[in-house]
């Protein structure tokens, strides 16, 4: 057996060029929008606002009515509230009692706020307002012009972005009822071992988890998570569940079966000795070496992660999840904080992952330590995955993957 242990790096950009998943794109609703990945661009169909608007409370007026320095007493001809409706012109020598947000009539030039006058700002609309005036206040002071915020046609969101509340307010402000994203793609996970059960109540049996670990990490990264899939440690009915998991799926997970025992039914199957229509091989990563990829059923792409919580979960992060359209899967560095909890003996030039989480200290600087406890213990609290032995950082530094 070869001791050559690919780079996971090298396994990740591997896994990225060979696999490409579907990049259709549907239209749903805008409130529905929330963490998809936009298949187009989005541009604004008219201009915010689209008429003046108030921007304070006050009086709408002609710049030519004012006294400056000194003051004016103008009649109130019209109140306009923050409301639909016809708006009448501004006459010459009148004010219009106006609130915030609400439409400028044809002809006034400022909005006097309210606190410069004599009025009452809670009480009934006077007959006569007095503004008292140091200077003349410049044309369309406290007055929102129209496309001030954003102009017809202006670039709101390209293609790519992950669709955020704050894209779904200015859309649904702007009359967008639709967004076209990307869809999902369709991902089923198959867990094998004739040990998985869902309760733990024979000897030797285990409670099966990577099926319902990976589904929610799936769906937490915007993929369909079909439901999984369980076989058990024979060739018939593992070649049954992935040409069923195949029928319907864009991308197909399994877990188990690829160390190099004669019961490591997936590898058997699909390997060397096989079908050779997978790839199998151990990187210099731990925990989570055995790794492995191939096409299932009409070309489907296939990932095989260990059996093992944590070898999954790690392998998700570090090789499933940068397939995913509009995923942040990048690694980055950060300041390495406590490392009292690396305890682990290590293999000489192997990434070990281990579990973080990470803060700011007291200059503002993003800082990760790692998280005590075994296998997949730590991280149930953790936010990052943190690649000791990986290139890229220095004394001082990790890279990060985050969770």
């Amino acid at each position: 057996m070869s001791e050559t242990r690919p780079d996971p790096q090298h396994w990740r950009d591997l896994l990225r060029r060979e696999i490409t998943l579907p990049s259709a794109l549907e239209q749903v609703p805008t409130e529905q929008a929330l963490g998809r990945t936009l298949a187009t661009e989005v541009r604004s169909p008219e201009a915010m606002p689209a008429v003046p608007i108030a921007a304070m409370d006050g009086f709408a007026v002609r710049r030519a009515d004012l006294t400056a320095p000194g003051r004016t007493t103008l009649p109130v001809s019209a109140e306009l509230p923050a409301r639909p409706g016809e708006v009448p012109a501004l006459a010459p020598g009148t004010a219009v009692r106006i609130m915030t947000g609400a439409a400028v009539p044809r002809g006034a030039e400022a909005v006097i706020e309210v606190e410069t006058t004599d009025a009452d700002p809670f009480g009934p609309v006077p007959a006569t307002v007095t503004i008292t005036l140091d200077v003349l206040p410049p044309e369309q002071r406290h007055v929102r012009a129209p496309g001030e915020e954003v102009a017809r046609d202006e670039l709101l969101a390209t293609a790519g972005d992950r669709v955020g509340p704050g894209l779904v307010g200015l859309a649904r402000a702007l009359g967008v009822a639709t967004l076209a994203v990307c869809r999902r793609p369709r991902v089923r996970v198959v867990v094998t071992g004739d040990e998985l059960s869902a309760e733990a109540d024979l000897p030797g049996s285990v409670r099966e988890s990577n099926g319902a670990m990976l589904a929610a990490a799936l769906r937490a990264d915007g993929a369909e998570a079909l439901p999984p899939l369980h076989s058990g440690d024979d060739h018939a009915g593992l070649r049954e569940t992935l040409a069923r998991a195949a029928a319907d799926s864009d991308l197909v997970l399994t877990t188990g079966g690829i160390g190099h025992g004669a019961f490591d039914v997936v590898k058997t199957l699909l390997g060397e000795h096989g079908s050779s229509t997978s790839r199998f091989a151990h990187l210099a990563l731990r925990p989570g070496g055995p790794q492995g990829w191939g096409r299932l059923d009409g070309g489907v792409p296939v990932v095989h992660l260990p059996g093992t919580p944590v070898g999954a979960l790690v392998g998700y992060h570090l090789f499933v999840r940068p397939l995913l359209a509009g995923t942040d899967a990048a690694v980055a560095t950060v300041a390495l904080g406590d490392v009292t909890a690396d305890t682990a003996r290590r293999r000489p030039g192997a990434v070990h992952a281990l579990a973080g989480r990470l803060r700011l200290d007291e200059d503002g600087r993003e800082v990760v330590d790692l998280l005590p406890g075994r296998r997949l213990a730590p991280y149930g609290r953790a936010d990052a995955l943190v690649l000791r032995g990986a290139p890229g950082a220095e004394d001082g530094w990790a890279r990060v993957v985050r969770l």
